[in-house]
């Protein structure tokens, strides 16, 4: 008796799910018609937030590069050297 109301519940949930698949496929097509899931705009507007402008990407000069990759290189090594050999 416990498994077919088990087995019921199993069935029921597994066509609950197929329905939700076809709406959320449903949904993702209205989406795509209607432009870019990453709209700022639209976002704000379902928040109540203001847009806000990406910041510009900062630019780092090739010196300063340099720079941080010797630094880098200089922990690297001296992490090396104080790591006991793997045996």
């Amino acid at each position: 008796m416990a498994n077919q109301a088990i087995s019921a519940a199993v069935s029921q949930l597994k066509q609950e799910h197929i329905r939700l698949c076809k709406e959320l496929a449903r949904v993702d097509e209205a989406l795509s018609a209607l432009g870019s899931l990453d709209n700022a705009p639209a976002r704000a507007a379902k928040t109540g937030k203001k847009a806000v402008a990406a910041k510009p990407k900062r630019k780092i000069s090739a010196a300063a590069r340099k720079k941080m990759s010797e630094a880098a290189r200089a922990r690297w090594a001296a992490r090396k050297k104080e790591k006991p050999p793997a045996k």
